[in-house]
């Protein structure tokens, strides 16, 4: 396992743009040093020298989704992909039958999504157009319903 190569995800690298208060001044040095280069032995080295257990250093930073070991974050990037596309598919359905039909303007908008921002993008389009439709309420269960089936 000293052979390992740990690299940030995606959240990491979020966090790490944001305030420095956001995990403890050990850790976040640590989780800066994380390249995807280093193997753990030599980073296990240099959690010591910044007085952290390594074990334990690690196995927060991956337990908080910091880090991950090469094949994980391509697995969890799958099931991420797959929960947008069932989502999208959900809310096409929902919408259809919310508008009794009038959604050609939002199926021809769902093809562009590609990633999470887009679906919150087209899911704002889609209440938008439920809320000309019908009202307000009714968007307002739309998002509440596709939102419980993204999760």
């Amino acid at each position: 396992m000293d052979h390992a190569i740990p690299h940030k995800t995606e959240l990491a690298h979020r966090l790490l743009a944001g305030p420095r208060q956001a995990i403890p001044a050990g850790l976040r040095m640590l989780l800066i040093m994380v390249d995807g280069r280093k193997p753990l032995g030599e980073l296990a080295t240099l959690a010591r020298g910044l007085g952290l257990q390594p074990q334990s250093a690690f196995e927060q930073l991956r337990g908080q989704g910091l880090i991950a070991w090469a094949g994980e974050q391509g697995q969890a990037g799958r099931e991420r992909a797959q929960r947008l596309v069932r989502a999208k598919f959900f809310a096409l359905d929902l919408a259809a039958r919310m508008l009794a039909g009038r959604d050609q303007g939002l199926r021809e908008g769902a093809r562009a999504v590609d990633s999470e921002s887009s679906f919150a993008a087209w899911l704002d389009e889609c209440a938008a157009e439920i809320t000309r439709s019908a009202d307000a309420e009714r968007a307002a269960l739309f998002r509440e319903r596709v939102l419980a089936a993204a999760a």
